[in-house]
């Protein structure tokens, strides 16, 4: 058995690469108007070293070219090798939901470290951003199921996204009354 270690960085990579050659620069600011580092832990730089390893692995083919007096860059594109690593990252990630760490369950852990008119002031911020990333989110989602300009995967993600953080405003409503 060939145990695949699972890389989101690497599938948004090789799954990008299906269709079409890209430059390393063309893909980080796709993935940028994506809005991905929002909802993958991705990072520019990580994506950059990503796209070296796959190629130095020989899942990627590249070339350089030069248009005109622009310098020169270098074009990636999906191979064969390539093309089996993805069904395998796909087929194992569809076996694996992962786990899920939420980066301010170590704020709430603390809570009840705060003499209690900070805990309330606190707790309110934590309420306040809550509702605002919940509107923030629920305004894209809408604005999206109004155009439908988002393939369906990706529309799913916003749903998903956007059922989060209905019940993450929720939630943070039931922590600051159950501490008020």
């Amino acid at each position: 058995m060939v145990v695949i270690k699972l890389s989101s960085i690497n599938l948004i990579i090789l799954g990008y690469l299906q269709h079409k050659e890209k430059s390393a620069y063309e893909m980080v600011k796709e993935f940028d108007i994506w809005n991905l580092t929002k909802w993958l832990k991705i990072s520019n730089p990580s994506i950059y070293k990503n796209i070296i390893k796959l190629c130095d692995n020989g899942y990627l083919n590249s070339r350089t070219v030069k248009e005109g007096e622009m310098p020169e860059k270098t074009l990636y594109s999906l191979n064969e090798k390539g093309n089996l690593y993805f069904n395998e990252l796909m087929e194992e990630s569809s076996k694996h939901i992962g786990n899920i760490y939420l980066e301010f369950n170590a704020f709430l852990v603390n809570i009840e470290n705060l003499p209690e008119e900070k805990r309330k002031e606190y707790l309110k911020n934590f309420k306040e951003k809550a509702e605002e990333r919940r509107a923030f989110v629920d305004s894209v989602y809408n604005h999206e199921k109004q155009h439908g300009e988002k393939p369906g995967s990706e529309f799913l993600i916003l749903d998903l996204y956007n059922e989060f953080y209905n019940v993450l405003q929720k939630w943070s409503e039931k922590v600051f009354n159950y501490y008020s």
